[in-house]
């Protein structure tokens, strides 16, 4: 019988990954030249613009400028057969590129500026903004003022890049501890107004990012057909309850702009140094290291890896939400939004310099997943006062099956404080992992002073906005499973498997390594790269898992327009 690919039993000698090997069928590389601005310039293209790209006039879109407070920052000039491309401000190539008409050198503006008028309006206070004391910093880390700092935990070091060391705590599923105390309800998840993020934080470009963005759009449109409407195509040949109306949506630019995003300007990780100074620290997705000769090669690899992740997660079954899949004696529990395969999601805490950023569990809170037209009732959950026990979640005649108990894997029959199912690309689940992305990225984040990229969500409160409904916050559940990404994978670090050296070597050794992808597998699902992990349950979920991941890495691959050979062992 033949099984996933196995590692090769010969090492074979390290190898330089050309730029051949990133772009296919092609024999041009997408690598920018970036050139130094220079002191005095006939023409400022920047002029009148606080910041951004703009195409430098008279180059016919070979040259662009990244501006700054009028200025030019930095000037790219695109290589052979790419120009600038003003929608993905980046090079690409001609064929696939928009560039618009040659721009007029800007007029610079007078110096003599009239006078404006008085504002009559009151001045606007700004709310103050909170500033933690050294010592509250020391003490959220678990450390008393004057003590030295510990080893930086998973997702507090720089997610994964090799330039810092960091290790990996990971989350623990603790005991199924369920309070007996009575609850009220309150009201459903807030609906609020489309969320804006915020853009305070100043991208960081590195030259051979243009060579994974370029190679990505050049194969935007199998990434699109083959892979982000996967669930519409897998329904079409598939028999089916769901109606093809209810399966998620998934659009590249929302999969590019959260990318680009996640990796230019990520986000801030504040930290203590020896001497209990307060300093700040950013954590990006890891597009590769430019000093290295494989850097654009082990930069796209990653992404190609994480979406392959996201197909098995949430992309291939179309649902933003958790699907509940783990069948107790014949049936679906619907206290399984409490926690599948053996976890506890309300358990699942942070590491001991971690947990200040948990989410604390509301026993009133009430949420609903998205309902879907299928044979399976959607997570929810609410307090005892409104559903003293759940039952099945299969529906029968028409409605599910609710009137007897029926338990979940670790005995729960209630729903009560389960509203920490996963959701989003890479999903998030447990109260430490929404409580990380609340404190990141989240209201929590903004309310301590830190750039926030939603400053007015609480993920803590409001967990169900990661699949939100509006168009317009679509990339949220993009932005949710990257920092999933970052914060669990890329910062995977214990004896013997670093992520970030496991990946360097897969692409070095010509992608031939499924156990790789059947250790990533391990670490998305269940914490750990050799599943199954301690406190989970032995179902065999995971080796079926592996198999199926490796497959939707081959199919990542092949739509990027990646060679990739396998080897498999007989079984």
């Amino acid at each position: 019988m033949t099984t996933i690919a196995a590692t090769k039993s010969m090492k074979r000698p390290r190898r330089r990954v050309g730029p051949l090997f990133l772009l296919a069928s092609t024999t041009t590389t997408t690598l920018t030249s970036l050139l130094p601005v220079p002191a005095t310039a006939e023409c400022n293209p920047c002029e009148g613009l606080s910041t951004g790209f703009v195409q430098v006039p008279k180059t016919e879109c070979s040259e662009f400028v990244q501006c700054n407070d009028g200025a030019m920052a930095q000037r790219f000039t695109c290589q052979a057969g790419l120009i600038y491309d003003k929608i993905i401000n980046q090079c690409n190539w001609a064929h696939s590129a928009t560039c618009g008409p040659d721009p007029e050198c800007p007029t610079p503006a007078p110096t003599d500026v009239p006078t404006k008028a008085p504002v009559t309006e009151p001045p606007v206070t700004a709310s103050p903004t909170y500033s933690p004391t050294k010592e509250e910093v020391l003490i959220n880390a678990g450390l008393k003022p004057g003590s030295p700092p510990p080893a930086p935990p998973s997702g507090t070091s720089t997610g994964g890049v090799p330039a810092w060391p960091s290790s990996n705590a990971g989350t623990s599923a603790g005991s199924a501890g369920v309070g007996t105390g009575a609850a009220t309800a309150t009201s459903v998840t807030p609906v609020i107004a489309a969320v804006e993020p915020t853009g305070e934080l100043t991208p960081i470009r590195q030259p051979h990012f243009d060579a994974v963005f370029a190679h990505i759009y050049a194969n935007k449109i199998g990434i699109a057909n083959q892979l982000l409407s996967l669930s519409q195509r897998l329904h079409s040949i598939r028999s089916s309850s769901v109606d093809k109306s209810d399966l998620r949506n998934y659009a590249f630019m929302d999969f590019i702009n959260a990318l680009r995003s996640m990796a230019e300007e990520g986000y801030v990780v504040p930290k203590v140094d020896a001497a209990g100074n307060q300093f700040q620290d950013r954590n990006v997705f890891y597009l590769g290291n430019q000093a290295s000769d494989n850097g654009a090669a082990v930069g796209l690899i990653n992404v190609a890896v994480f979406l392959s992740q996201a197909l098995a997660e949430s992309i291939a079954v179309g649902s933003c939400d958790e699907l509940n899949t783990d069948a107790v004696d014949g049936f679906l529990p619907i206290s399984n939004s409490c926690g599948q395969y053996g976890r506890n999601y309300q358990n699942m805490y942070c590491a001991d310099a971690e947990r200040f950023m948990e989410c604390a569990v509301d026993g009133g809170m009430m949420i609903r997943a998205r309902e879907r037209n299928g044979d399976v009732t959607p997570f929810y959950c609410g307090p005892k006062s409104v559903y003293e026990f759940t039952g099945t979640a299969n529906y029968v005649n028409g409605r599910e099956g609710d009137e007897v108990p029926v338990e979940n894997r670790l005995g729960r029959t209630d729903v009560q404080g389960c509203c920490w199912w996963g959701r989003g690309t890479i999903q998030t689940r447990g109260i430490c992992q929404y409580g990380k992305l609340n404190y990141y990225l989240g209201a929590r984040a903004h309310q301590e002073g830190r750039p926030a990229r939603y400053p007015n969500i609480d993920f803590c409160t409001m967990p169900q906005l990661i699949c939100s409904e509006k168009r317009q916050d679509a990339e949220i559940e993009w932005v949710s499973g990257l920092f999933r990404w970052i914060d669990a994978v890329q910062s995977y670090d214990v004896p013997g498997w670093n992520y970030i050296r496991k990946l360097e070597e897969f692409v070095e050794d010509g992608m031939m390594d499924g156990m790789f992808i059947h250790g990533v597998s391990g670490i998305v699902t269940q914490g750990c790269h050799d599943a199954p992990c301690e406190g989970m349950a032995s179902t065999g979920e995971e080796l079926r898992q592996a198999t199926e991941r490796w497959k939707y890495f081959r199919q990542v691959a092949e739509a990027f327009g990646l060679p990739v050979r396998s080897v498999s062992r007989q079984g």
